[in-house]
């Protein structure tokens, strides 16, 4: 039988986009701030801490965990482990946190991610040894993919085959940012404090149909209103065994009853939680009658809009505080934030809620969690 695993801590910086309030902060000092909140809310010394499972995108390389986890002040035998799953890979964590508890008996993890796209340094690709040297925003997600096309591309001929209408993505993403104007004070509870940094995500704001068409007009296919912008940003989860757990006695936490990281078509990738989502209820025996929250990752408003439709998933469950349309998408760490958002928003006693984030390459990680109250 399996093992019990609990989130019993959650918490974010702002999200800021590029060039904002976090634009001179370095992904270990910003993922630092993180780590001590969440270790502050423990009452066991920070040697019991197992690992740090952290999620990076953007940085260039190297082991981001090892170099986090010792700007946060952990012993330097803490190994750290990175990973690297794109759009996925904060939510891939806690998953591969939560399998380690249940199959390695590991008591205490945490788990998360975190990006800078303010400061992530530039990528150069030589097309042969001595051929000449391009520089692209992105690598390869695919065999064929081509790097010069925006990754959005699969998603207007998905806007098409489907028949997503222009006032259709507006009305998405209006809803999304009142969403988040309406609940800034929710989302101060998600976030730890910055010396100097507003508490505050900065990018929500009221918009008009008329902002949306001219915003397509200069910018095109992919605009301010209809796309997650890119951002900085961290957010961490406490992921624990039973023996823990009864150790700290929290007053309200989590229990993960499942999550898995899949892979599909990559020309499909924006609509793959839908295969997930099914998935997910099935093999729990669950309906969306069952689900309290829906946290779903708006990258772009057709994705978003598509993943509801296609699902089943009842759109006055979707993102009550907002999405990610009208915040950012700071990639690495963008599926923490939805696991730190069901951490804070799964009200009532035995409510189910579920997170879940598409990744470029055909990626899709889900997870289902039940918020529990002593």
């Amino acid at each position: 039988m399996a093992r019990k695993v609990y989130i019993i801590a959650a918490t974010r910086t702002p999200v800021s986009p590029v060039g904002g309030s976090l634009r001179n902060l370095s992904v270990q000092k910003m993922a630092a701030s993180v780590l001590k909140v969440n270790l502050d809310r423990l009452v066991l010394p920070i040697t019991h801490v197992e690992d740090v499972i952290i999620s990076n995108a953007l940085s260039g390389g190297g082991n981001i965990a090892r170099l986090c986890t010792l700007e946060t002040g952990f012993e330097n035998t803490l190994l750290g482990s990175t990973i690297d799953r794109q759009c996925v890979g904060g939510l891939d964590a806690v998953i591969q946190a939560k399998k380690r508890v249940e199959n390695e008996n590991a008591k205490l993890l945490l788990a998360g991610g975190v990006e800078s796209f303010s400061l992530r340094p530039d990528r150069l690709y030589r097309t042969s040894w001595k051929g000449e040297t391009l520089k692209l925003e992105r690598p390869l997600f695919y065999p064929h993919d081509n790097t010069k096309l925006a990754v959005g591309e699969t998603v207007i001929k998905l806007k098409k085959e489907f028949g997503i209408s222009d006032l259709e993505e507006f009305e998405w993403a209006r809803l999304s940012h009142n969403k988040s104007l309406k609940n800034q004070v929710n989302h101060q509870r998600e976030m730890c404090s910055i010396k100097g940094i507003p508490s505050q995500d900065s990018y929500a704001r009221k918009i008009s149909y008329e902002m949306f068409l001219k915003s397509q007009k200069t910018f095109g296919n992919f605009h301010p209103c209809n796309t997650a912008p890119q951002a900085d940003g961290a957010a961490f989860l406490t992921i624990v065994s039973e023996n823990i757990l009864n150790r700290i006695a929290p007053k309200a936490f989590l229990e993960i009853l499942d999550g898995f990281t899949l892979a599909g078509d990559p020309e499909y990738f924006p609509i793959a939680p839908v295969q997930a989502l099914k998935q997910l209820l099935s093999r729990n025996k669950l309906r969306w009658k069952d689900i309290t929250q829906l946290e779903l990752m708006e990258a772009f408003a057709t994705q978003a809009i598509l993943c509801a439709k296609l699902s089943g998933a009842s759109f006055e469950i979707i993102n009550p505080l907002g999405g990610a349309l009208s915040y950012g998408h700071p990639i690495g760490a963008s599926g923490a934030i939805l696991g730190t958002r069901l951490f804070y928003t799964l009200e009532n006693n035995g409510d189910l809620g579920i997170a879940a984030i598409a990744g470029v390459g055909g990626l899709v990680s889900v997870l289902l969690v039940k918020k529990i109250t002593n």
